[in-house]
């Protein structure tokens, strides 16, 4: 019996191919397409063509570069027209509704029952208009700048973090250090009062000592075994002085101490205080911009109030601030409606840089570490939103969307901008496309 090994690719091949085998593809294995037949649309290695031409005998086969017939397709084109959530399956459909590109299982899944859903061949067609490609292009360019500058402020703020982090381990080395001082300081001053004490009482102790002694010593001057030999005189003499000497010694033994000792009792409420606490402090991290979400009944107090000059030379009198963003490094930007003007502070709040606006500034929200979206208007027929980024201490706009409606105030959430009109609230893309239109209200002028 004669027998064929053929050595398989493993499916972890780093090789990559124009084409692609479709049926070992489907199957996680990436082997090069030799063969393609039009009629399958599909493409074939040298084992799944077997397969192919036993079950379609009629179909016609070109081999690689057999023809015109042989179609250059790259991977990328393939991949184009799938679902990104169902990848073996092709995008067919849009839905305006939820503005998102549909495969058939998105539909049956998902968007079932939404009532805008079109089919790709008839937005194509009922989209004869320009698609707005060189808005698009520009907006790519510009969002491409911002990822490339993100991923430079990435790596500073990868630098700056551990260097924080550093930093912060010497602060715990230093309360630690703190902290051993004081309870060295608490130890030496309970030391010294042990010290004095231990003196005191050692003095005490030889005082009463030394008074034993000395009672004893004048009472054996008195002769007292031979008493019997002295004078009636000498004798009462004698007899008064021992008894004024036991009289005092008896008194001085009752009130002389002789077992002493000394006891230590530890400050509880410092040892319940150090057990009480986890840490020497607490660790948090801050941000520029901060996305939690936070309870919208919160109180919200003033707890310190200052007041700054950032007026400059040529201004004439207060400024009126109409917004104001921090930015990553701590610095300001404040948007000037009386001078129309946006100013840079620095951390101290001295005026760093300066850049006019065309018009009045409205309102003003942080888009990233250190870009803005400021509302620039006439209040008439000129509504812009100015795109502007602080880079290396300067002020920079590099972009602009003209709105064709009054604009009060913005604000950022999720990767949209919602724009006040004065009666109403509206929901716009990055790149200035009105999604909807939130809420309105026209029973008065400005609601």
């Amino acid at each position: 019996m004669a027998a064929t090994l053929e050595e398989e690719e493993p499916k972890g091949s780093d090789v990559v191919y124009d084409v692609c085998c479709s049926i070992c593809e489907d199957d996680g294995i990436h082997k090069e397409g030799l063969f393609n037949c039009q009629k399958c649309s599909k493409y074939f290695c040298d084992g799944c063509l077997l397969t192919h031409n036993k079950f379609l005998k009629d179909h016609s086969v070109t081999a690689k570069g057999g023809g015109d017939n042989w179609a250059v397709t790259k991977t990328d084109d393939d991949t184009l027209e799938l679902c990104d959530e169902h990848t073996t399956e092709k995008l067919t459909m849009f839905c305006e509704d939820d503005e998102k590109l549909l495969c058939h299982v998105c539909l049956l899944r998902n968007h079932k029952q939404c009532s805008h859903v079109a089919l790709l061949t008839d937005k194509v067609k009922s989209n004869s208009q320009s698609l707005g490609i060189a808005q698009m292009k520009t907006s790519i360019n510009t969002l491409m700048e911002r990822l490339e500058e993100m991923v430079k402020i990435g790596e500073q703020s990868v630098m700056s973090l551990q260097t924080s982090y550093e930093k912060v381990l010497e602060e715990i080395v230093d309360v630690r250090r703190l902290i051993n001082d004081n309870l060295d300081r608490l130890q030496q001053n309970t030391e010294r009062k042990l010290e004095e004490l231990n003196c005191t009482l050692k003095i005490s102790l030889e005082s009463i000592r030394k008074h034993c002694i000395e009672f004893i010593s004048k009472i054996n001057g008195y002769s007292i075994i031979d008493i019997g030999k002295k004078s009636p005189e000498r004798l009462f003499i004698t007899y008064r002085k021992c008894l004024d000497q036991t009289t005092s010694a008896d008194l001085f033994l009752r009130k002389a101490t002789t077992n002493v000792a000394i006891d230590f009792h530890h400050n509880k409420d410092l040892e319940q205080f150090l057990a009480s606490c986890t840490e020497f402090g607490s660790i948090t991290s801050r941000k520029a911009v901060s996305h939690h979400v936070v309870d919208p009944n919160t109180v919200v107090s003033i707890k310190d109030k200052s007041q700054y000059n950032v007026q400059t030379a040529t201004d004439k009198g207060p400024c009126i601030i109409a917004g104001i963003c921090e930015l990553s490094n701590g610095e300001f930007l404040i948007a000037d409606n009386k001078y129309k003007c946006v100013k840079l502070l620095d951390r101290a709040y001295n005026l760093k840089e300066q850049m006019q606006l065309p018009f009045y500034p409205k309102a003003m929200c942080n888009l990233s570490i250190n870009e803005v979206a400021l509302i620039v208007s006439d209040g008439a027929s000129v509504n812009e939103i100015h795109f502007l980024r602080v880079d290396k201490g300067m002020i920079v706009k590099f972009n602009t969307l003209k709105l064709n409606h009054l604009c009060y105030g913005i604000v950022i959430h999720q990767g949209y901008l919602f724009v006040t009109s004065g009666t109403a609230v509206c929901q716009y893309t990055m790149d200035g496309r009105l999604v909807k239109k939130l809420y309105e209200d026209k029973s008065e002028g400005c609601t």
